[in-house]
């Protein structure tokens, strides 16, 4: 009985360690997949140019006034890959995490006028502007709170992006004007985001986990024909982001 009693209290004892050892301590490497959506406005501003022909001034206004609707702000794939490295004592959990993948934030606005210039047939033009990013990067600490089985956290860091700004002109002239211009830039933001874990083992554990990121604002100009206008884009670019993942930690 005593023998059996001490193979008893060394299985309790072995089955309190694996149950302490949950996959919320030391380095760990993981997938992610999710759907993105922006939070982006775009704007723009027209200006004569300085050639022998110039947009007349109606044009201009009709441009700068200000536009009621909502932007196009588009859905998206996101997935990637994630590491980090956690410190777990008790029930608080203190780490570092960074990840790179694939970000499909875009927002896109097209509008049509009708041109000022007392002609027949009338002039119409189309200004389409366009923001978009292809991958997205970010280094974060984390803080959390759980126990063996599940964990929830805060997070946020810094974030960078290659976002791209094009702008478009055309008109419906018999020898139409044109102009496009498109900016590419890689822009360093913020972000900041809750998750929740569940652990399947004591090294692998699945997650969710939502992140809201701010790039600031990117800018381009486009000059249109010979310099009959030009036209300043501009787009404060932010989204959001909610994504599953798996993590296995070594």
């Amino acid at each position: 009985m005593a023998a059996l009693g001490a193979v008893g209290v060394v299985c309790l004892g072995a089955g309190a360690a694996v149950a302490q050892s949950a996959p919320w301590d030391g380095f760990y490497v993981g997938g992610n997949v999710g759907a993105s959506w922006g939070d982006t406005t775009l704007s723009m501003k027209a200006a004569a140019g300085s050639g022998g022909m110039v947009i007349p001034p109606g044009d201009i206004g009709l441009i700068n006034a200000p536009i009621s609707e909502d932007d196009d702000n588009d859905v998206g794939f996101t997935g990637g890959f994630q590491a980090g490295v956690n410190y777990w004592t008790g029930a608080w959990l203190i780490g570092m995490e960074t990840d790179i993948g694939y970000y499909n934030l875009g927002e896109d606005r097209e509008k049509t006028y009708r041109s000022g210039l007392a002609i027949n047939p009338p002039v119409d033009f189309t200004i389409e502007q366009k923001v978009k990013t292809d991958w997205m990067w970010t280094l974060r600490p984390r803080i959390g709170y759980g126990n063996d089985t599940w964990l929830v956290y805060a997070t946020g860091g810094v974030a960078a992006s290659d976002i791209k700004l094009s702008t478009r002109y055309r008109d419906t002239r018999t020898t139409p004007i044109t102009g496009n211009n498109e900016k590419s830039d890689v822009k360093w933001g913020w972000t900041a985001g809750l998750g929740g874990a569940y652990a399947l083992s004591d090294r692998t554990a699945i997650r969710g986990e939502w992140l809201y990121t701010d790039f600031g604002t990117i800018k381009s100009q486009a000059t249109v024909g010979s310099s009959y206008a030009t036209l300043s884009s501009e787009a404060d670019v932010r989204g959001n982001l909610f994504r599953l993942g798996f993590d296995y930690t070594f």
